[in-house]
């Protein structure tokens, strides 16, 4: 193969990416040329293509997803030509397979595709984005006291090399009693003049609290209106247990950031993820990680530098584990013929039957808001007289995989998606009764 000239190729190939139609309902499966074949008809079909051991109920798979057959046998067939001829396979892919996983990407979000770029983890997104962002020494980041390791870890890396500061607000003193109001006010009250960066997750899953981002993004739009544009605030947002379960569009949603893992309520591949970057964002990045694209043909020099793009610049390069990170596209795929307002719509339905059931035990003490709109499928509870691990041990004691959170202050959660069933719920339930 001739790299120089697949090189001065790859921006146009990269750039023009597939289509997938945005499907609301089951019914409405798209055709087998442009889909898999291999599509849900109702819940119980979408349980079915899921290899998960019988005999338990799985309220744990927050943590890391089952693969679903789609994501599979995607998985086997790119592993089989990798194992028959890895060298030949790989230079006759690799040009168009990561395009067409951005291209599902982008789709699935409402984004181009030059502002999606892959990555191995939310934990690998949140490293490239808050290392690679350009601060100045003293100016400020404005972050939570809620989030995980992952984001206060790589926050700390970045102001180490630029001398930013890092300040953390509690953004509600009650997790179950959360709002709004609450969480605004706290937020407008600690921006101040040398703030340029707010980051927060939006679905934390040490209490199971969903933020309102939208209504976050349109108070920092409000902010950035009277201020100059070298003092722009930015917003970025951990998005990974919302992504895959809440109806997601990144354009509605208003964040100029968003890092999520694929490999958990998207049931992608694992070692898989996203970062996202808006476009009039993208200059505020600096690329952390050389990557494998047409970054490397400017390297070579036949590809003008005012190609590159977010994308090219921050997907990671190197070898990859290629067999999962090039079957990605079928998550998205799967999520898609399923409707993306049907799986919210489940999710919703499951959880708010556990957290109303949960809410009405006394020796039962529920974290997570019972409202949707501020809780998404992370439910965090104590059990009187059990710490977290005993609690998830009894649970498996019942044949239910439960867990707790990893955090200094710990909880036990259940956390259903849409390949539970209402039985298993109430089966839940149950258990949770008997601790009393």
């Amino acid at each position: 193969m001739d790299r120089r000239s697949f090189l001065n190729r790859t921006g146009i190939a990269m750039g023009a990416g597939i289509g997938l139609p945005a499907l609301s309902a089951f019914e409405r499966i798209t055709h087998p040329e442009v889909f898999d074949n291999d599509v849900p008809a109702n819940w119980d079909d979408l349980r079915d293509m899921f290899q998960l051991e019988s005999g338990k109920i799985h309220m744990a798979l927050m943590l890391l997803a089952s693969h679903p057959r789609p994501v599979k046998n995607a998985i086997a067939r790119h592993r089989e030509n990798f194992n028959n001829n890895p060298a030949e396979y790989w230079e006759n892919n690799f040009m168009t397979a990561e395009p067409r996983v951005i291209a599902a990407a982008a789709e699935y979000m409402n984004a181009d595709p030059s502002e999606v770029a892959l990555t191995d983890s939310t934990t690998q997104g949140l490293g490239i984005l808050y290392t690679g962002l350009k601060f100045k020494e003293g100016e400020e980041i404005l972050t939570t006291t809620h989030d995980h390791y992952s984001t206060e870890k790589a926050l700390e890396f970045g102001a180490q090399r630029s001398g930013a500061k890092i300040r953390r607000i509690d953004l509600y003193d009650e997790p179950s009693q959360v709002s709004a109001d609450e969480v605004l006010s706290r937020i407008k009250k600690n921006i101040n003049p040398k703030t340029r960066l707010v980051a927060v997750t939006w679905v934390h899953s040490c209490t199971g609290v969903k933020l309102p981002v939208k209504k976050i993004s349109g108070l920092i739009r409000e902010l950035n209106s009277s201020r100059a544009e070298e003092d722009r605030i930015y917003f970025a947002v951990d998005g990974v247990h919302a992504f895959g379960l809440d109806n997601i569009d990144i354009q509605d949603l208003g964040c100029d950031f968003l890092a999520a893992g694929t490999h958990k309520w998207l049931f992608g591949p694992r070692g898989t993820g996203i970062l996202f970057a808006k476009k009039d964002a993208h200059d505020m990045v600096i690329p952390v990680i050389p990557a494998f694209s047409a970054a490397y043909g400017e390297w070579l020099g036949v590809v003008p530098k005012d190609q590159l793009n977010f994308s090219y610049l921050n997907s990671p390069g190197g070898f990859h584990a290629f067999e999962h990170r090039w079957s990605l596209d079928e998550a998205f795929k799967l999520h898609m013929n399923t409707g993306k307002e049907n799986i919210a719509a489940r999710s919703k339905k499951l959880n708010t039957m556990l957290k109303e059931g949960m809410s009405k035990m006394a020796h039962v003490r529920l974290l997570t808001p019972v409202s949707d709109e501020y809780s998404e499928a992370i439910n965090c509870f104590e059990v009187d007289g059990l710490s977290p691990d005993e609690t998830v041990k009894k649970l498996h004691e019942k044949k239910i995989v439960a867990s707790s959170s990893p955090y200094r202050k710990s909880y036990a959660r259940l956390t259903p998606c849409v390949i539970n069933t209402e039985e298993e719920v109430k089966y839940c339930l149950k258990a949770l009764e008997e601790l009393a």
